[in-house]
């Protein structure tokens, strides 16, 4: 019994080798046969035309041309209005023990400090890539406060000025193009406080990796804004249209971007304009348009012009 046994041993080996081996081969022929069946029955999708804008937020900080005013004298500093507010020439801006302190020209007159006062300049916040500096809000001096003379008691911005904002931005092709178009240096930003689209003007622009430092000109400059040197919006750019694809879609050839039209029973290459839109999305400008029937795999097509089904 027990060298039956011995005996049958080696056989079941034998045959379940055998039937494992011709498991794997089954698995092989029936893997070519379906990578066939895909490269001859490839999935399509039709171009539709879309709009396609992009919104991204904007954190930047604000710079303006100011000018301390100073006590002429010690006393006690009073304020006709302790808040913000535009002032015409010779407008009594405070007063130190009853002796009335004018502007001297058409401003925003800001009664407070925050500590950044002649340092806050384009020279200093442009040339590189660093973070911007830390700074805080302004803080407002209160009525009453014992000044000795020469103490600052506020700020003149003058007016008219043009705000301007420096931002960092994270770079997108349409951005690129929007910040470099010199026909029309502009690009819309939105603000929650004013809740509608504006153009800022671009004044300079430079990149580093896919980050882009802007220097922008505001279409607007309330005196609220000086309480802070810091400044949030969103940038839109405009409504582009074209035909959004899955990325599979689009394959790089040569330096150059192509899909695959069907025509008839054959895919044809053709060379396209347009950028990734996305992780999973690629926004084509030219060389596609509306009902063309497109090879979602293009990647998988080796014989081009070859038929398929």
């Amino acid at each position: 019994m027990s060298r039956r046994k011995r005996r049958g041993l080696p056989f079941r080996i034998l045959n379940y080798s055998v039937l494992v081996f011709i498991f794997v081969m089954g698995y092989r022929v029936y893997a070519a046969w379906y990578e066939d069946y895909k490269l001859s029955h490839p999935h399509v999708i039709e171009a539709v035309t879309t709009n396609y804008s992009e919104e991204q937020p904007l954190e930047g900080i604000l710079l303006w041309d100011e000018h301390l005013i100073y006590a002429p004298q010690d006393g006690i500093l009073t304020y006709p209005s302790p808040r913000p507010r535009i002032v015409s020439k010779g407008e009594i801006l405070a007063a130190i023990d009853g002796t009335a302190i004018r502007a001297p020209y058409p401003a925003y007159f800001f009664p407070g400090l925050d500590g950044q006062e002649g340092n806050w300049v384009y020279p200093k916040l442009w040339p590189d890539f660093s973070p911007f500096p830390e700074f805080q809000d302004a803080s407002l001096i209160e009525n009453g406060t014992l000044l000795r003379r020469g103490d600052p008691i506020g700020k003149l911005v003058p007016q008219p000025q043009t705000l301007r904002c420096i931002a960092y931005l994270d770079y997108s092709p349409s951005l690129d193009r929007a910040l470099r178009n010199k026909s029309d240096p502009t690009i819309r930003i939105r603000t929650e406080y004013e809740g509608k689209e504006r153009k800022a003007e671009v004044v300079a622009v430079k990149s580093s990796s896919q980050k882009l430092k802007v220097y922008l000109r505001l279409p607007f400059f309330p005196p609220g804004l000086l309480r802070s040197r810091s400044f949030t919006a969103s940038v839109v750019t405009d409504v582009q249209r074209g035909i959004m694809v899955p990325d599979t879609a689009v394959i790089t050839k040569d330096g150059k971007n192509q899909v695959f039209i069907l025509q008839g029973n054959s895919p044809v290459s053709h060379e396209v304009e347009g950028f990734p839109a996305d992780e999973k999305n690629f926004f084509i400008e030219k060389g596609v348009r509306h009902g063309d029937k497109l090879i979602l795999d293009a990647g998988m097509i080796k014989d081009e012009n070859g038929r398929i089904w």
